[in-house]
């Protein structure tokens, strides 16, 4: 008799209907964080999270249980024109979100938590300094730049959902692809971004953190 193992089967009966969900609102932050939320604990979420604390710089940001300071769109809509935090607080407020949607208000007790939040919590940042705008095609390029840079579960599912859904609303894919070759090859050829403290640094030149971090400067 083939026997099932009921805990495999919940978590991929958890994953379809996140992507479920994800594919008939894939614009609503709810929908990716069903997705995201699906993931945690399988041994996907397990393989990332070697893959990134095997990285020098993320394990030490683990052991020193480093967090970023509160966020404060005010004041960083106040720093240099082109700064990290002016373009980052402006994109935020183009999109109606507040840092508060973007934080895991969950403690963070494991390695595991850490990355979870950790990932969440610098999406948006990572939007600013790899360039990929908040469309369809951006979206995609920004997670195939995630899977290349942090051997994410959640990029798959994502890049899966995008693809399936351009092909079910018969959309052109040469945007998307395009893309995700891209971002593929950004995210291969620069350092990890989300092992760097970038919060503290939000005064700096958004052209000096992508020369730093080996990203395209234009």
């Amino acid at each position: 008799m083939m026997r099932i193992n009921l805990g495999d089967r919940l978590r991929s009966l958890k994953l379809v209907a996140g992507l479920a969900a994800f594919l008939q609102h894939p614009d609503q932050l709810d929908s990716v964080f069903a997705v995201a939320g699906s993931l945690q604990g399988s041994p996907l979420a397990t393989q990332m999270e070697r893959h990134l604390m095997a990285m020098p710089a993320m394990a030490d940001l683990v052991e020193q249980n480093w967090r970023p300071p509160a966020i404060n769109l005010d004041a960083l809509e106040q720093l240099p024109e082109g700064s990290l935090g002016q373009v980052y607080a402006r994109q935020l407020r183009h999109l109606g979100l507040t840092p508060d949607s973007l934080v895991d208000p969950s403690p963070v007790s494991s390695p595991r938590d850490y990355i979870t939040h950790r990932l969440r919590e610098t999406h948006d940042i990572v939007h600013v300094l790899t360039g990929f705008g908040v469309d369809g095609p951006g979206e995609l390029g920004l997670q195939a730049f995630n899977l290349a840079q942090n051997r994410s579960p959640l990029a798959v599912m994502l890049i899966f959902g995008g693809m399936l859904g351009a092909l079910q609303n018969d959309e052109p894919l040469e945007p998307l692809l395009t893309a995700l070759a891209r971002g593929f090859q950004m995210g291969l050829a620069a350092e990890c971004l989300v092992a760097r403290k970038l919060e503290e640094g939000w005064e700096r030149p958004l052209s000096q953190w992508r020369q730093e971090l080996g990203l395209p400067v234009n």
